[in-house]
């Protein structure tokens, strides 16, 4: 995006999870656009480590039509650094977040 002022950092592992290191460790995060973001902070969409969108079963596909997301859509491979964050996203944020709230 050219104007990065539309997006917001976002931690993948969340700032209340994460130790001091972790909390300031920039590749524990990224930068999205706030809808995206929202979908991402609630469980509702994660990524594989080479950048394959997940998306949560519950989610409904009106979400992802109106957004022009796609299931299993590619958004560019992680650092190898930025793996360990994005498997503890999908092991424990991942549609995990959603039964909770139900």
């Amino acid at each position: 995006m050219a104007q990065s002022q539309h997006l917001v950092a976002s931690h993948i592992k969340p700032w209340s999870k994460s130790n001091d290191l972790e909390k300031l460790d920039g590749f524990n995060g990224l930068l999205l656009s706030p809808h995206i973001d929202h979908l991402f902070d609630k469980g509702f969409i994660s990524f594989t480590n080479r950048g394959t969108l997940l998306t949560a079963q519950n989610l409904h596909s009106e979400v992802l039509d109106k957004w022009h997301l796609e299931r299993n859509q590619q958004v560019g491979q992680f650092s190898v650094d930025q793996n360990k964050y994005l498997e503890y996203h999908r092991d424990m944020i991942f549609e995990r977040a959603l039964s909770k709230s139900n």
